[in-house]
């Protein structure tokens, strides 16, 4: 008889985040020291005296995060200074299989129905409000769909309707990737994330509601997808620099200055991917036998010592840290009850 092979993948990680075990008057103050990793949340003044459930059950594999969440009603918010500041660069997709999900300035509807989608862009700012809540998100670096996409920017607070049949195909495909994750093959779990973002391609681009109308504007963005792919080829090279970089592009220095001025600069906006790559890196367990001297040298760095201050000044902790197991991103103490790692996860997707 043939042996079958084992089941699972030999790279996914899993976390479990859970309020319950904390005191009742502690519990909306974690919440939203923790998902403050992405947004800036708010509840009602009851529901924060009263306890605060939230539940999250995430994984992680390679560049893509899976996150369910349980929660109480809330309202979200990411701001522009947050998104500069933490500068990720990637797509958030939201299926709700209770509850909903709700914004003013939604594309192509302002609330979620049961089969549909909402795509919300990290890159941009953020509103909205749910309901008690049970649903499913999958974080996807903005370079895996880019290239695939007519209008990359134009899709912020997308609602993508559950009368589109694409959309409903796509739609099981995820649950079906969050029914079977813990049993597919790193091979499984690859084709899945591939088929899910080409099928989510193919529907943000026959989504109809443009957020951006203004010709300059569409030029500037233009520009920007542009420059932020270049950027992305050529981050892990010690020859990068701005001059370098509008030299390529073909445009001056203070023009690619005015497109990343959200983002701190181009330099910031560099050292924030390298940074992200690293923290990636050093939470890979396939990567434990590397130094951080040669994580520094991939990560673009010339020397460790250079790269241990910067990665301290983005994540008040050092390389050395996150090797241990220590999560960076809270601002507070970490609670021993808690597993945090889904932020770093996060964070470290590249």
């Amino acid at each position: 008889m043939d042996q079958q092979p084992p089941l699972g993948s030999r790279i996914l990680e899993r976390s479990v985040f859970s309020l319950d075990a904390l005191p009742r008057d502690q519990q909306f103050e974690v919440w939203k020291d923790s998902i403050n990793c992405v947004y800036s949340v708010d509840a009602r003044r009851q529901d924060r005296k009263d306890g605060f459930s939230a539940d999250l059950n995430s994984w992680c594999h390679k560049d893509m995060v899976m996150v369910q969440a349980k929660s109480q009603p809330q309202n979200f918010v990411r701001s522009s200074q947050m998104a500069g500041r933490d500068g990720l660069d990637h797509y958030n997709v939201q299926l709700f299989t209770s509850g909903h999900v709700a914004a003013e300035k939604g594309l192509g509807g302002d609330t979620i129905s049961h089969g549909g989608l909402l795509l919300l862009d990290l890159a941009q700012p953020t509103e909205a409000q749910t309901s008690h809540f049970n649903s499913l998100h999958l974080f996807l670096p903005r370079r895996l769909l880019e290239d695939q996409l007519k209008n990359p920017d134009d899709h912020n607070l997308r609602f993508l309707s559950e009368r589109d049949p694409l959309v409903r195909i796509l739609h099981d495909q995820i649950l079906a990737l969050h029914r079977h994750v813990d049993v597919l093959s790193d091979e499984q779990i690859a084709v899945m994330q591939k088929t899910i973002v080409m099928m989510l391609a193919a529907c943000m681009n026959d989504a109809s509601g443009i957020g951006a109308q203004n010709t300059g504007f569409r030029q500037d963005l233009d520009k920007l997808v542009r420059a932020r792919r270049y950027l992305r080829a050529n981050m892990l090279s010690t020859e990068l620099t701005a001059r370098r970089a509008a030299s390529d592009l073909g445009v001056s220095r203070s023009v690619l200055y005015q497109l990343f001025a959200q983002y701190g600069g181009v330099n910031q906006f560099v050292r924030d991917m390298r940074l992200r790559h690293a923290l990636h890196l050093l939470s890979d367990p396939a990567r434990r036998s590397s130094s951080i001297y040669d994580i520094a040298l991939e990560c673009g760095y010339a020397t460790d010592a250079s790269f241990i201050r910067a990665f301290r000044a983005k994540y008040d902790v050092t390389p050395g840290d996150v090797r241990a197991g220590y999560v960076p991103r809270s601002t507070k103490p970490q609670n021993d009850l808690l597993d945090h790692r889904y932020e770093s996860w996060i964070h470290g997707l590249s």
